[in-house]
């Protein structure tokens, strides 16, 4: 596998990891989780279903948070588009100077980068508090979310009614 098809198959992949707005944020998906192992399950699934749209919310919680620090939240947005340009939008290898850089080599100068603008911008604070909110409201959102094509461990056990049954959800003889 080439550089170019890595990059191009990583930025697909991610483009399409993220799921519509409209199903993250359905409130008729919301309900309490019956059990422990059906709260295990739903935590499990959404964080992987919605991986993507979590990193996104956090990294919105984090510009929120430098709200009365306009010029260090504008930075940072430039700093999190380069991220995305660099990582995700494009499709073809990095070439500078008639050199290829790897996605790795990428990750690598962009992680330095950022931990250095933090680092100057002084928003370690800032930075800690929108992990504990995010952490939180991912872990909420994951919990309560009921997943759409996943089953419970427990099959139809934890249904009220089997309308799929011979009896159409009426009681049978035994």
């Amino acid at each position: 596998m080439t550089p170019s098809s890595t990059a191009e198959s990583t930025a697909t992949e991610i483009r399409h990891s993220i799921r519509p707005w409209s199903s993250f944020l359905s409130l008729s998906s919301f309900s309490l989780p019956l059990s422990l192992p059906d709260l295990s399950l739903r935590f499990n699934n959404n964080l992987y279903t919605f991986r993507a749209n979590y990193t996104i919310l956090s990294l919105l919680i984090f510009i929120l948070t430098l709200i009365f620090r306009p010029i260090t939240a504008i930075i940072f947005l430039i700093l999190i588009a380069t991220w995305i340009y660099l990582l995700v939008a494009r499709d073809t290898p990095l070439v500078v100077l008639d050199f290829e850089i790897g996605d790795r080599m990428v990750l690598i100068a962009l992680s330095v980068i950022t931990v250095v603008s933090v680092a100057v911008a002084g928003v370690w604070w800032n930075l800690f508090v929108s992990i504990l909110i995010s952490v939180l409201v991912i872990s909420l959102h994951a919990i309560l979310m009921t997943p759409d094509d996943s089953e419970s461990p427990y099959g139809a056990l934890l249904n009220v009614v089997d309308e799929d049954g011979p009896s159409g959800g009426a009681y049978m003889q035994v």
